[in-house]
């Protein structure tokens, strides 16, 4: 089983669809597939149509064993989800001994070839656990003038989780939100591929489509054409993961 975190410390920089896009993705390549959503925002249920649950909360509080919680959205592919009382879970695990591998625990005898983690916007306990969870790391990062500072906080964390005993790489930087019509978009792009090589995969670009998918209950895969850009950026991103190319 291969754990992956989809996270940036900064948010609004498609965290939540990219690790939907993702986890569907291998699900439809035949892959066993489960979400788990670790904001309090509960957005990943909605992306499948349903309502947000406090899932994850009577996981990591040990209420519900995990078999029980899991929702089956799409073949092969199983949603934990989230709600608002993640908020208070966080309140909870913060009194708890090696409080950072409570969901990596929580998670070990999971049956599934992959999982995939959804990260809320900002650092917090629930996000340190998923990096003590995860085998890897996939970095959306919105090509904007904080790019760099953005992927540069997520490499130091993971630098932090590795010095601490837990083995976590970088597997993809994934550039969102890019718009070939500015020169800003371009440079920090250029930017990002300067710093980092060969880890930045083509950019996704900006596109009302992406956000009308979630409000139907669709994913990317259902929605868009396979030749729109985005279609094929996130092919990209899946290649990576399976293929390392």
């Amino acid at each position: 089983m291969r754990v992956i975190a989809v996270a940036n410390q900064k948010g609004g920089v498609a965290k939540t669809t990219t690790a939907v896009t993702l986890a569907h993705d291998l699900a439809r390549r035949g892959h066993s597939v489960i979400l788990v959503d670790l904001d309090a925002q509960g957005n990943v249920s909605p992306c499948f149509g349903l309502p947000p649950s406090p899932g994850l909360y009577r996981l990591l509080l040990s209420l519900v064993p995990l078999e029980e919680l899991l929702v089956e959205v799409r073949p092969s592919l199983w949603l934990l989800p989230s709600d608002s009382s993640t908020a208070k879970l966080k309140m909870i695990l913060a009194a708890e001994p090696y409080r950072e591998t409570v969901l990596a625990r929580a998670l070990a005898l999971a049956d599934a070839d992959y999982v995939i983690l959804d990260t809320g916007p900002s650092r917090d306990l629930l996000h340190d656990n998923a990096h003590h969870a995860a085998d890897e790391v996939v970095c959306p990062v919105a090509v904007d003038h904080l790019a760099l500072i953005g992927v540069a906080q997520e490499m130091e964390t993971l630098k932090f989780v590795r010095d601490h005993g837990h083995a976590v790489e970088m597997a993809a930087i994934l550039p969102t939100f890019w718009d070939k019509t500015t020169n800003e978009s371009q440079i920090n792009l250029e930017k990002l591929v300067q710093k980092f090589g060969d880890l930045v995969l083509p950019a996704v670009p900006r596109t009302t489509r992406l956000r009308e998918a979630p409000a139907l209950g669709r994913t990317l895969w259902e929605y868009l054409d396979p030749n729109h850009a985005a279609y094929r950026a996130y092919q990209r991103l899946t290649e990576r993961i399976l293929h390392g190319k």
